[in-house]
């Protein structure tokens, strides 16, 4: 597993370079799950960055406390990025994310990214930028689901 190359590719590492991709790969780290696994737990406290770029998974949130059944809200794959939420405003976990199928991912953990980027703005700023970009991505295309489910 090339971790580098996998950040170059990422939407969190858009426009991040040379020394700085190699800062940024340091603190990455390579995670494999099953199907099934949890990756994200709904209500933990940690606010760590997953980058998909192998299988796919699934953003999941329990409707109910006493229903077992899980409503999927989101499907993502190859390079698709979780956690960003907790991680710029470090609240909760707001749902599950599950592997379904065997998934292999770079996990940023959350105080480590969060140091480097206080240390220098040179990657601070990019990708908070990115980061930025990725969740008015996300809540824009929720914006116009729930448009579309109220309009039909």
């Amino acid at each position: 597993m090339d971790i580098k190359k996998i950040l170059a590719e990422s939407e969190i590492a858009r426009g991040i370079e040379g020394e700085l991709l190699d800062k940024l790969a340091a603190i990455a780290k390579p995670m494999d799950y099953k199907k099934n696994d949890i990756l994200i737990k709904e209500n933990d406290d940690s606010f760590d960055i997953f980058i998909l770029f192998k299988g796919w998974i699934s953003v999941e949130i329990q409707r109910f406390p006493y229903d077992t059944t899980a409503q999927r809200l989101r499907v993502l794959k190859n390079k698709g990025i979780v956690g960003e939420f907790s991680f710029i405003d470090k609240s909760r976990r707001s749902a599950n994310v599950r592997a379904q199928e065997n998934v292999s991912c770079v996990m940023l953990p959350g105080d480590a990214l969060q140091s480097l980027m206080d240390s220098d703005s040179n990657i601070g700023y990019p990708i908070m930028k990115n980061i930025a970009r990725l969740l008015s991505e996300k809540v824009r295309s929720s914006n116009f689901e729930l448009r579309n489910q109220l309009i039909w």
